[in-house]
C-alpha cells in the first residue's frame, strides 16, 4: 500500500482508496495483531481468576444465579463462552433451571425479534438450557441507595435478588467508560433509565473518554454501583477489531478488568505524528444503526484538528432511529449546552429534552459529537446509502452516497490537507496537538 492510499472498513468490506492530489497521509495506524483464543484459553482464564476465588467455589451453597451478558450492539458472542459458565454452576450444585441469563442492554431498544437475537448472541445451546430475559430500564427495579455523588441507584430486581451475580461481556474501547466490560455488567447494563442518565451526564467532566479508565468519574461510579449491587464475578473476553476473542480474564470486576484492559490497549491504540485536517472514520463493527456507528468519529476526535473534517463511512443497517433523528435535529437548531444543562437540573419532560433519554439514552456518544461540532467546529460528512441527505442535513451532518463523492466534496474546499484514516470504529486515533 502506497503512502497516499488509505485502507478502511465500509461495513464488512475493507476498501482501499487513493488520495487526491494535495492530500498527504500522516497516518493509517495498524493495531497490534494478537493470536485468537479458543475454548482451552477460556477455560484456563476461568481456572485462574484474578482477585476472586474460582467461580465454582463462589457458587457452592447458592440456590440460584444470574448471568448478565452484553446485547446485540456489542460484537462479543457467547455461544462458546457462556456454556463454560453454565457447566461450572452445574458442578457447584446450581441447575440450569435456577440460572437466568439477562441481555443487559441498558436503555437500548430491544431487537424486534428477541428470540432470534438470543440465538445469534448466545447460541442455541444456551437458549435451550436457561431462561433468557431482556432488561427493562423502566420496570421491575430495586433501589439500592445513592452513590457518593448523590445519584440514585436502581437495578433489575432479577439481578438484585439473585444469590450469585456474574457479568459476561467484551473488553474494547468505550466512549464513556474508557473500555467496556467489568462493572458495566451492572451500570448501565441492568440499571434504571434514571440511574444511567445520571451516570452518563458526567460525560462533560475531565477524565472521560475512549481509552481512559483510571481517574474516569463515569468508570468510578460504575464500579461503585457494581459493589453496591454485589457483582460477584466477571468473565470478559478481550475482543480484537474484527470482534474476535484474543484474550480472556475472570475474577473481580475491577482487578480482572484492568488486566483485560492492559491487553486491549495493545490492540486499539493508534498514534498519529500530528492531528490531521481530514480524518476518515468507519462505523464497523457498530453499524447496526447510525447512532452506534458514531463510535467511529468519537474514537478519532483527538486525531482531528479544530475546524477539520471527518469523512465517516457507515452501512447503518437499521437506518436512523426516530429518537436519534429528533435529538440531533433539535440540538442542531438550538445548540447542546442549554438543553444539556436543563437535563442536568432534572428536567425530564418536553419535546426538546425527551429525545436525550427516550427511547434510548443519547448522552455520551451523541454529546461527544455535539461538542466536537459546536465547540471545535468539526464537520462530519456521512457516507452511506442507508439514509439520505434530507434526513442527515437537518441533524447537522453532510451526506455523500459513496467515498468518491465525499472526497470530491471535501477536496473542493480543502485542496491541500494532511489526512489520517481509522481502520474501523475501534481504533483510537490520538495525536499530540502542536503547541
Amino acid at each position: 500500500m502506497s503512502a497516499s492510499t488509505i485502507r478502511i472498513h465500509d461495513g464488512e468490506e475493507i476498501v482501499q482508496f487513493q488520495l487526491p492530489e494535495g492530500w498527504y497521509l500522516v497516518g493509517n495506524p495498524k493495531t497490534g495483531r494478537i493470536p485468537l483464543i479458543g475454548r482451552e484459553e477460556m477455560i484456563r482464564a476461568l481456572e485462574n481468576p484474578i482477585g476472586k476465588p474460582r467461580l465454582e467455589q463462589l457458587a457452592r451453597g447458592k440456590k440460584n444465579a444470574v448471568i448478565i451478558a452484553s446485547d446485540v450492539t456489542r460484537p462479543v458472542r457467547g455461544e462458546e463462552a457462556i456454556p463454560l459458565l453454565l457447566n461450572i454452576l452445574n458442578r457447584a450444585g446450581i441447575p440450569d433451571r435456577q440460572i437466568q441469563l439477562i441481555m443487559g442492554g441498558g436503555s437500548h431498544v430491544p431487537p424486534e425479534d428477541l428470540q432470534k437475537a438470543y440465538h445469534q448472541k448466545y447460541g442455541s445451546e444456551v437458549v435451550g438450557r436457561v431462561k433468557v430475559l431482556y432488561h427493562d430500564p423502566d420496570g421491575d427495579l430495586v433501589c439500592l441507595g445513592t452513590t457518593r455523588r448523590g445519584h440514585r441507584v436502581e437495578i433489575s430486581r432479577q439481578v438484585a435478588e439473585a444469590d450469585l451475580k456474574i457479568g459476561f461481556g467484551g473488553i474494547l474501547p468505550h466512549a464513556l467508560g474508557g473500555y467496556s466490560g467489568g462493572a458495566k455488567s451492572i451500570l448501565p447494563a441492568v440499571a434504571s433509565r434514571e440511574t444511567i442518565i445520571q451516570n452518563h451526564l458526567m460525560v462533560v467532566e475531565p477524565g472521560v473518554g475512549m481509552g481512559l479508565v483510571e481517574g474516569n468519574p463515569i468508570r468510578e461510579e460504575m464500579e461503585e454501583v457494581a459493589e453496591m449491587a454485589g457483582l460477584d464475578f466477571i468473565f470478559n473476553l478481550v475482543i480484537n477489531t474484527e470482534g474476535q476473542p484474543v484474550g480472556a480474564v475472570s475474577g473481580g470486576f475491577k482487578e480482572a478488568h484492568r488486566e483485560g484492559v492492559r491487553l486491549a490497549r495493545e490492540i486499539y491504540q493508534g498514534e498519529l505524528v500530528r492531528p490531521a485536517q481530514v480524518v476518515f472514520t468507519s462505523g464497523h463493527p457498530f453499524d447496526i444503526h447510525f447512532y452506534q456507528s458514531l463510535n467511529g468519529p468519537c474514537a478519532a476526535l483527538n486525531g482531528c484538528v479544530d475546524g477539520g473534517t471527518i469523512i465517516h463511512l457507515t452501512r447503518a443497517y437499521e437506518g436512523i432511529r426516530p429518537g436519534t433523528k429528533k435529538l440531533f435535529s433539535t440540538v442542531n437548531r438550538l445548540g447542546y449546552r442549554d438543553l444539556f444543562e436543563r437535563l442536568r437540573r432534572g428536567e425530564r419532560e418536553g419535546e426538546e429534552i425527551r429525545p436525550f433519554f427516550y427511547p434510548e439514552i443519547n448522552i455520551g456518544v451523541g454529546t461527544t459529537i455535539f461538542r466536537a461540532m459546536f465547540d471545535r467546529q468539526i464537520r462530519i460528512v456521512v457516507v452511506t446509502r442507508a439514509v439520505g441527505g434530507e434526513e442527515l442535513r437537518p441533524m447537522g451532518f453532510e451526506h455523500a452516497t459513496n467515498l468518491e463523492e465525499a472526497v470530491a466534496m471535501v477536496h473542493g474546499r480543502i485542496p491541500e490537507a494532511e489526512v489520517a484514516a481509522q481502520f474501523n470504529a475501534k481504533v483510537i486515533l490520538s495525536a499530540t496537538k502542536p503547541k
